[in-house]
């Protein structure tokens, strides 16, 4: 199967699994260079990193723009205090949240990766041309929005066959 998968255009494939492929790709490139430097795993490493573009955020507005469920928002959370990556303290206006801020270790870690992780970003737009790079987040924006729907309007469907 992986073999047939690896040979077969990818634009032959519905945009769906395109989207995942990609995702498969990008978060084990991602996994790999946080390896190198330590003991976050993935996850932790997005809110570590979230939280030191944005700390004025609280944790549901951090929840949301990682698109993590409550469940594994609250482990991962949970886990980075246990080790010492950040503290939380009570939001002011909400008490239904709390607001994350990076510990030393924290901070430490971000200084570390970040710059790292920076140069991915680069590596990966420089795969692109300008205009791909230009037109890139609006189309992944049309796409967020189009995912939200779970109902279709009757567009005619191309018959793509994946042929191997």
């Amino acid at each position: 199967m992986t073999d047939n998968v690896d040979t077969t255009p990818k634009q032959a494939f519905p945009i769906s699994f395109q989207v995942h492929l990609l995702n498969l790709r990008l978060a084990a490139q991602a996994r790999a260079v946080i390896a190198r430097h330590g003991d976050l795993t993935l996850p932790q490493w997005r809110i570590i990193r979230l939280i030191g573009l944005d700390p004025s955020q609280g944790s549901t507005g951090h929840r949301k723009a990682l698109g993590f469920d409550k469940s594994q928002f609250s482990k991962t959370i949970t886990a980075l205090v246990d080790q010492d990556y950040i503290r939380t303290e009570p939001h002011p206006l909400d008490k239904r949240q709390f607001i994350p801020t990076l510990t030393e270790k924290g901070l430490a870690a971000l200084a570390r990766l970040a710059p790292e992780l920076d140069r991915r970003q680069a590596h990966l737009a420089s795969a692109l041309t300008p205009e791909e790079q230009r037109l890139i987040g609006p189309i992944l924006e049309k796409l967020y929005a189009a995912a939200e729907a779970t109902e279709f309007p009757d567009i005619p469907v191309p018959q793509n066959k994946i042929t191997a």
